[in-house]
């Protein structure tokens, strides 16, 4: 059950009894969240604090039956858990400007309708996914966030980058239990690794009005999207956990309609100490949208053979480590970017993506004359072939492969070809991120 759905159990939990003497704290139980947490969370996801949202949906419920005029008025204030007719009847003032004597006469009705989480957040579900994926739910959209963020890099990041921003958090006396601050998480796939590990960069939600100057921790603002969203038990094992949610995302992914999206995924961090620790759980955002939303054409391409240098590095993050090699190999020999004639492109196993053994090699088109005096860069010649090309950028580059090799499976003119395929990388500059162009030949040859 993720947040969103805890907070709509307790909404469930108060609206049951409105009519009684409600403790939010019985509340924040039906949301299974300490009463901290769920003070911030009700405030985040909800738009009001619990005890203003109950006072208003009881003001609302008792201005309808000041309406119908059945009922004395000290007998509404008594139903609805307020001690006198004099304190219900300055609640009702501040809320709706009459008082109950004078509403009738008012020209305007108040209401504050109920609210449900699932309708304001989340799109409709496919009935037969919802059965089979119960935990996992489309948000409707994230919008954009201003952020006050930090990114580490090294052994454990994660904890390195907390440290930091829990630094911050104490220092501008910022409680993240009881406002409306949000933190979120995440690897830093666009960024230089070091030698020693990669990034992890943590953020917090915060007013568009706040400004500061620190020496680490910087504003910037965070893309929102489409998510699907899930919630992970942290247990004992939170690292594994995380694993195994990613994993069931990937499966929901495949007979679902949506197709990764490409923006930034989160981790969003919940239920912290008064020392700013993070205690709670953690919901995952993966990034989607619709595959309708996706087109996609092919040309034909024969490609020549090619001169090139080759990096290949294995593990997890394979790629960045060998993108910055390479990079950092032209940039030293002044490789211009800008020239026509450079090709970077590179080849690897999709089903090896993010695990230990994935291997990745990137390539970058020479001139013959050039001599290569590094161990990790090897002169290699790329055969070339028939290719079916496709254009489309990074952030859409996962689903577009494997929608790539379902319409050669399909195709009566093409089968796959034995020789490899080409993802080529059209920049003007030593970066690649979400937004970059890149070419995809998929290897055929002509069914006869």
């Amino acid at each position: 059950m993720n947040y969103y759905q805890r907070i709509q159990k307790s909404i469930d939990y108060i609206e049951n009894y409105l009519e009684t003497d409600i403790k939010v704290e019985d509340a924040a139980k039906e949301a299974f969240m300490s009463i901290s947490s769920f003070h911030r969370m009700f405030f985040t996801i909800a738009g009001y604090s619990a005890k203003e949202y109950i006072r208003l949906r009881r003001i609302s419920l008792a201005a309808d039956e000041i309406k119908t005029g059945a009922n004395k008025i000290i007998d509404i204030a008594v139903k609805y858990a307020y001690d006198s007719a004099d304190s219900f009847s300055r609640a009702f003032k501040n809320v709706t400007g009459f008082l109950p004597s004078k509403y009738l006469q008012g020209t305007k009705d108040y209401c504050f309708e109920r609210i449900n989480i699932m309708d304001k957040y989340f799109e409709v579900q496919d009935k037969e996914m919802l059965e089979n994926y119960p935990d996992i739910r489309i948000l409707k959209e994230i919008k954009p966030m201003r952020v006050a963020y930090y990114c580490y890099y090294g052994e454990n990041p994660e904890a390195g980058a907390f440290n930091v921003i829990n630094e911050w958090v104490l220092k501008n006396n910022i409680k993240l239990n009881n406002d409306s601050y949000r933190i979120f998480g995440y690897n830093a796939p666009d960024s230089e690794l070091s030698k020693s590990g990669y990034g992890y960069e943590v953020c917090v939600t915060i007013p568009d009005d706040m400004n500061f100057d620190d020496e680490k921790v910087k504003i910037k603002n965070l893309e929102g999207g489409l998510y699907a969203v899930t919630a992970v038990d942290r247990g004992d094992n939170p690292g594994d956990n995380i694993i195994k949610a990613w994993d069931r995302f990937q499966k929901w992914l495949e007979g679902s309609k949506y197709a990764y999206g490409g923006h930034q995924w989160l981790e969003e961090h919940l239920g912290f100490s008064e020392q700013a620790e993070h205690i709670g759980g953690i919901d995952l955002y993966m990034p989607i949208v619709l595959k309708t939303e996706l087109s996609f054409e092919e040309t034909e391409e024969f490609i020549d053979k090619m001169l090139t240098i080759s990096c290949t590095q294995k593990g997890k993050n394979a790629q960045h480590k060998a993108c910055k090699y390479i990079f950092d190999w032209a940039k030293k020999n002044n490789i211009d970017f800008y020239d026509k004639k450079l090709r970077i492109f590179s080849n690897y196993n999709f089903e090896k993506i993010g695990k230990p053994d994935f291997v990745y090699t990137i390539y970058m088109t020479i001139d013959d004359s050039m001599v290569i005096d590094d161990k990790n860069l090897e002169k290699v010649i790329f055969e070339g072939g028939l290719y079916l090309k496709r254009n489309v950028i990074y952030k859409n580059n996962a689903y577009s492969w494997f929608n790539f090799i379902g319409a050669v499976e399909k195709s009566r003119k093409y089968a796959f070809g034995n020789h490899k395929f080409i993802e080529e990388y059209l920049i003007d500059r030593p970066e690649i991120n979400n937004d970059t162009d890149i070419a995809q030949y998929m290897p055929v040859r002509h069914v006869l």
